[in-house]
């Protein structure tokens, strides 16, 4: 069995990288073995674009209280959400970048089945609560086809 899991499949970016990883875990996996990952899902999801907007604060380990502020844009084109979290502790800003690649759940199974994994079930949450089409992610659990 190989899990992925804290929606690491996003950081796939593209066709490419998403088809390479799903041949090298099926490759890993056993006859028959199980595959079961996360995603977020882009018809459970807000993808606006955001300036920066406040997004909270917390006291670090020092006991300074940091404010978390980002801002969010997202590339329809290429079906990537690119946020920007900015933390300030008064004296300084740090400034962190990620890129999620959001797939539909239409081109998720396509893209499963033709990398030879059967679609044993899909969830909306991992207490396997049944899939809905606007649910906030898509909890796929697959199965090595032969």
């Amino acid at each position: 069995m190989i899990y992925l899991t804290g929606n690491a499949f996003q950081a796939f970016l593209s066709d490419a990288d998403q088809n390479l990883l799903l041949k090298t875990i099926y490759k890993h996996l056993k006859p028959n073995g199980v595959f079961a990952f996360e995603t977020r899902n882009p018809m459970g999801t807000d993808l606006s674009n955001e300036d920066e907007t406040n997004w909270g604060q917390f006291i670090d380990k020092d006991g300074i209280l940091v404010q978390v502020s980002g801002t969010q844009f997202y590339d329809a084109e290429n079906h990537i959400m690119h946020w920007v979290t900015f933390r300030a502790w008064g004296f300084k800003r740090t400034t962190s970048r990620i890129a999620c690649r959001f797939t539909d759940n239409d081109t998720l199974r396509s893209l499963l089945n033709s990398n030879g994994f059967n679609i044993e079930n899909q969830y909306s949450d991992w207490n396997k609560t049944p899939f809905s089409p606007l649910a906030p992610n898509i909890i796929s659990v697959c199965r090595k086809s032969e």
